[in-house]
């Protein structure tokens, strides 16, 4: 998506902070000692107690103005644990005086599971309970559901998250709206068109309150969908994590529903073919709202507030402790907006999880308490006993007098999807001139989508055909587009191929994106490729397609055949290919190549290009580790280059690393990798070095010497330079390495559990020991709470300095940086900490330095993998295709993994990131980080 819809530049500044435009004139509400900052002129109130509702979740009015309430059971086990004894209940919270105040409540139902939604919608209520929901009626004389019935099931049991639903929302289109997470699969079944689905992507789905025209109104690769809701025109609008990475500090936002949009954040979910895309442009948030966890959001439709506020939107942000304002304005087929916060507060225990507009003009904010843990690091703590509640935010001196309106139930006609979809169903190849037409006007991407969704829906191919010889580029672009995504497309590799190099960037694009979701058409392509890649300078445009090369027998030939080209930058192409390909068994004519490659030293040419070759093929080589061909063709000449003082550090150690399985180290090689282990290296090489001598045949004298280093050691390579006995030894070795570890300051940066394997093929004298020092080293939760309290009332007593906190994170001493990005600088393995001070304390920031095992940041759960060869991988899910899984297992390294090698996945409970820095850090050092991390800011001050 083009920058339509991005804030105005005054806003983005702030947005990027994971902020909204401060309050400039606020006044200060004091409740039960939580202090609340609210524009001038209105005022907060709690309309609720303990005695109503314990841990409110999300709301819903009936008719009557009666407020049915989710509550939840304070468990933040994962919904499948809950789920064997459900204790979640949903109550009816009434205002019997109307004086404002809830003074009534009526259990409806109870022993439910975990819920994220309600809605009350003709005369019934419905509940999202992950993994279904679930429709209540016929109450009784108490307000007492009497049956249940499920009304939509996800098709599977839940996650770890319980992302499968959020909602139902009642749409004024007559639609039930509700939406799924990511990354599991989901089969569903468009009832409009019969077509039938199989994916991982996250949607927003809709059917009749009957469960008919059940259909899919948007999908995309963010993690969670959230709350959809709707302008006066009837666009859809929704909250959602996870679902923009494109700037630092980007990740949480409110986005633009178009029906057919497909949004970010990029993930191999979008790219499947399953999920129908409108061309290569995943579209944006119109609001960034950072790592904030937006929950609730709704349109307020009257006029109480001042006639500036009506039909603008309020968003809950769970992490940021905050209610948002957005002012939407349309252009260029989307919405700009104006944020600014409407009521804040730095009470670490403000949750809030919905908002919604009472009938008296007034707005419900609904605040869940402390309970909340489970996959959301910013509550590190579980509060179980901190209860929640709900307040009112009333404009002072407005009329109080509660008169509720229905909201209209029909479709709205001058919605512009509204429109796109009615022409869409009418299937009628005759409207397809027209609508190709539109893409003449350049209206934006929002509305360009709209136009090939259509198209696509139609799927009359010879108009569409047509298309591809008018005169504009833009529609021979979107016909195209949608002759590719059109059900049984039968677009072939002669009709897109002369696009491959149009002029057109756009165009270029669309035709490069359409060629790399069809990997079958690599034979037909091969002869096309060899024929326009033999013209001088003629193959710039062709490089990012070579991908596609490695799925036929004839591609795969052509690719072997440039890895040998004089052309670096032809030979650097065809080697990220082959590195990516994931295949099960790689070609005799790659590994030549590559051996040849590495050997080129005592070929032709400059000094500095032969260089340029080695080290591009081993960067190559880390994408094929696990292959066993690997050491047997290539691990000769990957010794050679790791001896070879003409390359660079960080590719000798990679190249000793991969030539290192099984391999005795020669002196020289053992005391070069031994001097890479030093503080004053950088981490991810001395990673590398430590990964060389755990995968390498140490002798028993390279091991003792070893010991040395791993007393030194920091936590980054603690755990890999143990590898380098688990083969096991002599006694004598054995009780020196239990006494070495006990010794080293790293010790805790792994679990007992990861720690015994590494003792269990010494002498049972060495295990007696190693047991003893393992119960020595296990955690203790309480002791571990224990400690983060005395270490913070510790830190926060001392001089702190942010400058020196940011030169400890950038230290190879802490490591922080390469694995963690602030800004643009940094490393990817875990989670982008830019604006991490909005959504963490000094608390919660000081326990992830500690103990990064206690809690996980959604995305950045570890998988631990296991192999056919005995092998357990653990990492950090990078990508997912139908052939391979690719682990980010520490800084620079990734590991591929074929999924026909896979004997069980499962999600793990030790953290990438090494736990125990604050042994490797002094008090000040460490005072000074979390000084720093808590200031960490982006965008101008």
């Amino acid at each position: 998506m083009n920058p339509v819809g991005r804030l105005s530049s005054v806003f983005t500044a702030l947005v990027w902070l994971g902020a909204a435009n401060p309050l400039t004139a606020a006044v200060t509400n004091v409740i039960d000692g939580r202090s609340f900052v609210l524009p001038e002129g209105f005022a907060l109130s709690r309309v609720t107690t303990t005695n109503w509702v314990l841990r409110p979740v999300n709301a819903s009015f009936d008719d009557r103005g009666r407020l049915y309430v989710t509550d939840s059971s304070g468990s933040s086990a994962d919904p499948k644990t809950q789920a064997k004894d459900p204790q979640w209940r949903v109550v009816r919270l009434e205002d019997t005086d109307g004086d404002g105040t809830f003074d009534r409540s009526v259990v409806v139902a109870d022993h439910l599971p975990m819920l994220q939604g309600i809605l009350w919608h003709e005369s019934g209520l419905y509940i999202g309970g992950t993994p279904s929901i679930w429709k209540l009626s016929e109450f009784d004389t108490d307000g007492r559901a009497t049956k249940r019935t499920e009304w939509w099931n996800v098709g599977r049991p839940s996650t770890r998250c319980g992302n499968e639903v959020h909602g139902p929302y009642a749409g004024p289109d007559g639609y039930i709206y509700w939406t799924k997470g990511a990354f599991e699969p989901v089969a569903w079944t468009n009832s409009v068109t019969g077509r039938k689905y199989l994916d991982r992507a996250a949607h927003i789905f809709r059917a009749y309150p009957d469960g008919s025209a059940m259909e899919s109104v948007m999908s995309g690769g963010m993690d969670n969908p959230v709350e959809v809701a709707f302008t006066p025109d009837g666009e859809l609008l929704f909250t959602s994590t996870f679902i923009d990475f494109t700037q630092p500090g980007f990740r949480d936002g409110l986005g633009h529903a178009s029906y057919g949009a497909v949004f970010g954040k990029q993930n191999d979910n979008v790219e499947d073919r399953a999920v129908r895309r409108t061309g290569p442009e995943l579209m944006h948030p119109v609001v960034e709202f950072g790592a904030a966890a937006p929950s609730g959001l709704t349109r307020y439709e009257g006029t109480q507030f001042g006639r500036d506020y009506k039909d603008n939107f309020f968003a809950s942000l769970f992490n940021l402790r905050k209610i948002t304002r957005h002012i939407l304005t349309p252009r260029a087929g989307t919405f700009t907006a104006e944020t600014s916060d409407f009521v804040v507060t730095d009470d670490m225990d403000f949750h809030p999880t919905d908002v919604l507009a009472d009938a008296d003009g007034t707005l419900l904010i609904v605040d869940t308490g402390g309970w909340y843990k489970l996959c959301c690091p910013s509550s590190q703590l579980w509060k179980p006993d901190v209860l929640g509640t709900i307040y009112r935010v009333r404009k002072t001196g407005a009329d109080r007098s509660r008169k509720r309106t229905l909201a209209a139930l029909t479709s709205n006609p001058s919605a512009p999807s509204v429109k796109a979809r009615a022409l869409a169903l009418q299937h009628d190849p005759a409207t397809i001139p027209g609508l190709l037409a539109q893409l003449k006007e350049a209206r934006g991407a929002i509305s360009d989508s709209m136009v090939i969704a259509t198209l696509i829906e139609i799927g009359a191919r010879e108009p569409l055909r047509a298309g591809l010889k008018d005169s504009a580029t833009a529609v021979q672009r979107g016909a195209l587009i949608a002759l590719a995504e059109t059900d049984g497309s039968d677009l072939k590799p002669t009709e897109v191929a002369p696009f491959l190099t149009a002029s057109d960037p756009a165009m270029r694009e669309a035709a490069q994106w359409i060629v790399k979701r069809r990997p079958d058409w690599g034979n037909e392509l091969a002869g096309w490729f060899q024929s326009e890649l033999a013209a001088p300078g003629a193959h710039e445009n062709l490089l990012p397609l070579l991908p596609i090369l490695t799925s036929s027998d004839a591609g795969r030939l052509l690719l072997g055949d440039l890895v040998g080209r004089s052309d670096l930058q032809l030979m650097k192409s065809a080697l990220e290919a082959i590195a990516g390909s994931g295949l099960k068994v790689i070609p005799d004519d790659w590994w030549k190549a590559m051996a040849q490659g590495l050997g080129s030293a005592s070929s032709t040419g400059s000094g500095a290009l032969n260089r340029e070759r080695i080290e591009a093929t081993i960067h190559a080589v880390r994408g094929l580790v696990g292959h066993s061909e690997l050491a047997k063709t290539l691990g000769a000449p990957l010794a050679s280059a790791g001896a070879n003082g003409a390359l660079g550090q960080a590719f000798r150690l990679e190249a000793l690393a991969l030539s290192a399985p099984g391999r005795a180290l020669s002196s020289s090689e053992f005391a070069y990798l031994r001097s890479a282990l030093v503080p004053a290296v950088p981490p991810v090489l001395r990673s590398l070095a430590a990964e060389a001598q755990s995968r390498a045949a140490l002798s028993s004298e390279q091991q003792r010497s070893l010991l040395t280093d791993i007393r030194q050691a920091g936590p980054l390579e603690f755990g890999k330079l143990l590898g380098a006995y688990d083969g096991g030894g002599d006694e004598s070795l054995g009780l020196a390495l239990v006494e070495t570890v006990r010794q080293s300051a790293s010790a805790r940066a792994l679990l007992p559990s990861q720690l015994q394997p590494h003792f269990a093929k010494f002498p049972a004298g060495v295990q007696t020991a190693a047991n003893a020092l393992l119960v020595e080293l296990a955690p203790d939760t309480m002791k571990q709470s224990g400690n983060i309290n005395s270490l913070l009332a510790e830190i926060q007593g001392m001089p702190r300095s942010v400058r020196q906190g940011q030169a400890v994170f950038n230290s190879s001493k802490a490591a922080c940086s390469a694995c963690h990005q602030i800004g643009y600088q940094g490393g990817n393995v875990g989670p982008d900490l830019t604006s991490i001070s909005n959504s963490r304390s000094e608390r919660d920031l000081l326990e992830a330095v500690v103990y990064p095992s206690a809690s996980f940041v959604r995305s950045y759960e570890p998988l631990v993998v296991s192999t056919k060869s005995g092998e357990s991988v653990s990492g950090i899910l990078r990508r997912e295709t139908d052939t391979e899984l690719v682990l980010a297992t520490g800084p620079g390294a990734e590991q591929r993994i074929a999924k026909i090698d896979i004997t069980d996945r499962q999600l793990g409970t030790v953290s990438v990131m090494p736990a125990g820095l604050d042994t490797q850090l002094s008090k000040q050092e460490l005072a000074d980080l979390i000084a720093f991390l808590k200031n960490t800011k982006w965008g101008p001050q």
